[in-house]
């Protein structure tokens, strides 16, 4: 067979030049000349491979595209298709224009500390996503992370030998060696999402420092991955702060109960040891600027109230409101006035009043004016002032119609509940009452 670097065309798509390359497959830029537009394909390396190895890509391309094809996130590259042509099968992705994390650092790490916590929580983002929807990613490495400098644009890729976690069939110990968690090599342990939180958490270690935590020939490394501690990070790289070289040696514990016990967890540390790392730089909390979707996601999704939303839906449900910043006394509602928004109260303490008298204290977590999403203009029935300073999301019911279909269903499942709730709640108080008359 001639080499793949002859060929012009593959299904319908042009090939164009090599963007990169592994040890059994080789990605090209190429162009989908229906769409008109840029895309990446991957094929086998057909010419140096067994064709039993040939045939086992081939199965992975279909596994590729079966999962990754089904998302849409930010972060996670996108797969239109896949096919085989002239006997050779390829899988045709989204073309992201950057490189993958590993091209960035050196034998020293990436410089910038700060830029390592922002790429790592994304993937923890993305891995979330992946979690939230029963798959394992299950081979999480630096060279499978996308990264566009110029653009803080961070895509997870490969998802070739990924994983739905409840099927009935074994899982076979494939991925990078000196990333796979001790459970792979250990017949008793159970294979869940927190490999990959291993994974992701030996592949910040190797962007701080420069060096893989593990390294070795196979019989080594899966002795030190079970047994051996890796060099501590702070003697690698004294620049770290402690709390961060914490959050990698949790991500990296042996036992999987010591371990974050989700992608979530992961990333809240991240982000609170990302601002604890600018507060000492600057000094000037207001000089610390995330995008909502990024800075109030794990906010959402820990909280209560979003329990029925998919991590997509809180995406878009921050993309599409807004964020507000109260001062102490600012009234957020006022009794009386017409008023169609709804709120989650961040950070902070507010007031619920009724005719100036106090009713009940809210706080972080808590969710008000939940009526005016069923579209209806009426009077609030209670003032809510700030205790304090506070953050708010809020979203006007008129947005509503910009949701997804899935998110208004979210949407609407919830407030039936609450409504359910409030039911079970008035018709405690009527029961009482009677029994007290």
């Amino acid at each position: 067979m001639k080499s793949k670097t002859v060929f012009k065309t593959i299904g319908r798509y042009k090939i164009e030049d090599k963007i990169g390359e592994g040890t059994f497959g080789i990605v090209y830029r190429g162009q989908d000349p229906l769409l008109n537009r840029d895309v990446a394909i991957k094929i086998p390396k057909v010419n140096t491979i067994s064709p039993e190895k040939t045939l086992e890509l081939g199965k992975a391309f279909y596994n590729e595209a079966q999962i990754a094809g089904n998302f849409t996130h930010t972060n996670i590259v996108t797969v239109f298709d896949v096919g085989r042509d002239n006997e050779m099968d390829y899988l045709v992705m989204e073309f992201v224009p950057g490189r993958v994390v590993d091209d960035y650092f050196g034998d020293t790490g990436i410089e910038s500390v700060e830029e390592c916590l922002d790429i790592i929580h994304k993937c923890c983002i993305a891995l979330d996503f992946v979690h939230f929807h029963g798959i394992i990613h299950r081979d999480i490495k630096p060279g499978n992370i996308i990264y566009n400098r110029p653009q803080a644009l961070v895509k997870l890729t490969d998802f070739s030998i990924s994983h739905y976690l409840e099927t009935k069939e074994p899982v076979k110990n494939s991925g990078t060696l000196a990333y796979m968690a001790p459970e792979h090599f250990l017949e008793a342990r159970e294979i869940t999402f927190l490999t990959d939180i291993f994974a992701l958490g030996c592949t910040m270690y190797k962007m701080l420092s420069g060096k893989r935590p593990f390294n070795g020939n196979s019989k080594t490394l899966v002795n030190q991955i079970l047994y051996e501690s890796p060099t501590p990070l702070w003697g690698l790289r004294p620049d770290v702060p402690e709390e961060i070289c914490a959050i990698v040696d949790k991500a990296m514990a042996k036992q999987d109960a010591d371990r974050y016990q989700s992608a979530l967890e992961f990333a809240a540390d991240l982000k609170k040891a990302h601002i604890n790392l600018e507060l000492e730089k600057t000094k000037q909390p207001d000089s610390i600027t995330w995008p909502p979707e990024l800075e109030y996601y794990t906010d959402f999704r820990q909280n209560d109230w979003f329990r029925y939303f998919s991590p997509d839906q809180i995406q878009q449900l921050l993309q599409i409101g807004s964020i507000k910043n109260v001062e102490n006394g600012d009234d957020i509602i006022t009794e009386g006035e017409v008023s169609q928004e709804f709120f989650l109260l961040i950070e902070g303490q507010v007031m619920v009043m009724k005719k100036g008298v106090n009713i009940s204290l809210l706080e972080s977590g808590a969710c008000f004016g939940d009526t005016s999403l069923l579209g209806e203009i009426t009077k609030r029935a209670a003032s809510v002032r700030a205790i304090g300073d506070a953050i708010l999301w809020n979203i006007d019911s008129n947005k509503i119609e910009e949701l997804s279909a899935e998110n208004r269903s979210s949407l609407f499942k919830t407030l039936l509940g609450i409504a359910m709730e409030r039911l079970e709640e008035l018709t405690g108080d009527v029961a009482t009452y009677i029994g007290d008359s």
